[in-house]
């Protein structure tokens, strides 16, 4: 049988003979800039651009590379790059304190999950492929960063869910093993109100037995492999047939049907979504709107 997952010092400055210390920010006549617009707009701009960076700077040895950058609430490539190799050589603890800094710096938590978590599991792949690193690199990676998602699942608060108490279940399709993008769907129907039912290693014969025991106004499947696509027509047709709920919903979601629309409509689902803050709102308006009558 399937797993289930549910879820409801004092200055120196100035006495003869101090010495000084190493990390001292210096400014020389020459570091002076000039402030033609004495404002406290053109002040604050002064501060932003040269003075925070220089005293970042100082503090740390001097490694303007190391500064953080000014766009506080944007995660840049080079961090997302370096994040991706930190979750398969460091352990989790030490990979939530790199998010609890972003989130410090002004990065919202949506920002950590789909500029950050997503797109780092997409970059081990990458990396995989590139032989950047061993297939047990990104198993760990991969661990870690769903790790990472259970940490943040009751930091997140999705706006204009409406879910109301109905009923998802979730699953992958069938012999794919990409589960970190389901995770993270999952969590955030779940902070949207939704009851949620996950089987990520559930077979055909576990999901039929699931919608015939309980009703669901959505399933949703994920898949990242399109040699699994064959079989999910008629695995759709038959949860429609044995569902306890005739209206039940379906939705897809993964690279392959970003990669090629049509195929939602090939597998005989209801609709599609590019991340989970979509897939919540659209769900929303499937189970709200009456099915069409064949």
């Amino acid at each position: 049988m399937a797993y289930v997952h549910r879820a409801e010092g004092t200055s120196q400055r100035g006495v003869p003979g101090a010495a000084e210390p190493d990390n001292v920010l210096r400014f020389t006549r020459s570091d002076r800039p000039l402030i033609q617009d004495p404002s406290p707009i053109a002040l604050a701009q002064l501060i932003e651009a040269e003075i925070i960076p220089r005293l970042l700077a100082a503090h740390q040895g001097g490694e303007r590379s190391d500064v953080i950058p000014m766009n506080t609430g944007i995660i840049s490539p080079a961090e997302l790059e370096r994040f991706a190799r930190q979750s398969f050589v460091e352990d989790l603890g030490q990979l939530m304190e790199h998010v609890d800094l972003f989130m410090r710096r002004g990065v919202a938590v949506e920002t950590i999950y789909f500029d950050l978590l997503s797109p780092a599991a997409k970059l081990l792949g990458e990396m995989w492929e590139d032989d950047q690193c061993t297939f047990a690199d990104v198993t760990v990676g991969l661990c870690r960063l769903q790790q990472i998602i259970y940490e943040f699942a009751d930091r997140v608060h999705v706006e204009n869910g409406g879910g109301d108490g109905r009923t998802a279940l979730f699953a992958l399709t069938p012999g794919d093993q990409h589960s970190l993008g389901l995770i993270m769907v999952v969590e955030f129907f779940r902070q949207s109100g939704w009851r949620t039912i996950c089987m990520p290693d559930a077979t055909a014969e576990d999901l039929v037995h699931m919608v015939e025991t309980e009703s669901f106004d959505l399933i949703g499947f994920s898949m990242a492999n399109e040699k699994w696509l064959e079989p999910l027509p008629h695995l759709i047709g038959c949860l429609r047939k044995a569902s306890r709920n005739q209206q039940v919903r379906v939705m897809v979601g993964g690279r392959v049907f970003s990669d090629d629309p049509r195929r939602v409509a090939q597998v005989g689902a209801d609709e599609t979504a590019s991340d989970a803050r979509q897939a919540v709102q659209m769900a929303a308006r499937l189970v709200s709107t009456p099915q069409a009558v064949a």
